[in-house]
């Protein structure tokens, strides 16, 4: 079966770690910033564990540590519900209010509406967000632009350098931000973050 928007995440990147997987293939822990399945309903709380445990089985080569990403990522195993693969990655960005996924970093499995039928061969060249069953990247794309109408509202739900615990090989790099860089991430109010997480469900 191809990917789901359930599968769908946001989050920034803190570290990623070479590791052997368990079929001890070269793989990578990942660590991630308020990561969220930004597509899942509140009816899907209860069918899915919150991520305890992050891997891929590719480098990130092109993203840096604090950067914002969306990607698709599921549990592997039912007997790991906690523990999540990352199936593919890609930059998010906003500039002038209005949101820009890049280039998913690996192939993934997609559906190919062309030719009614799923595969890796094509995916590279859709979007994160092209290869589900039922609509492509304009629509989830916009959804996202109403979930995060500016580029203040998506900082705000993922601040840059929120969990620096996690980073690796990055603090320096976090530290030397100006205060300018740190201001364009506005604080919100508690009652703010607990829309978010509301909003996040609905």
């Amino acid at each position: 079966m191809p990917h789901s928007e359930n599968d769908v995440f946001i989050a920034r990147l803190q570290s990623s770690q070479p590791t052997l997987m368990d079929n001890h293939q070269k793989g990578f822990d990942l660590q991630f910033s308020n990561p969220r399945f930004v597509f899942r309903t509140l009816k899907m709380w209860f069918f899915y564990k919150t991520p305890e445990h992050w891997q891929s089985d590719f480098g990130l080569k092109s993203i840096e540590p604090n950067d914002l990403v969306i990607g698709l990522a599921y549990a592997a195993s039912g007997n790991e519900p906690a523990s999540y693969t990352v199936a593919s990655l890609a930059t998010l960005s906003c500039k002038d209010d209005k949101l820009t996924v890049g280039k998913p970093l690996v192939p993934f499995l997609a559906w190919n509406r062309v030719e009614g039928k799923c595969g890796h061969d094509s995916s590279y060249k859709v979007g994160i967000l092209d290869g589900f069953i039922n609509e492509d990247q304009a629509y989830y794309l916009k959804q996202l632009q109403d979930k995060y109408p500016t580029c203040d509202k998506l900082n705000a739900a993922y601040p840059s350098g929120a969990d620096k615990s996690g980073l690796s090989n990055s603090t320096d790099s976090v530290n030397t931000h100006s205060a300018s860089e740190k201001n364009s991430y506005p604080q919100i109010s508690f009652w703010e973050k607990i829309q978010l997480w509301f909003g996040q469900w609905l």
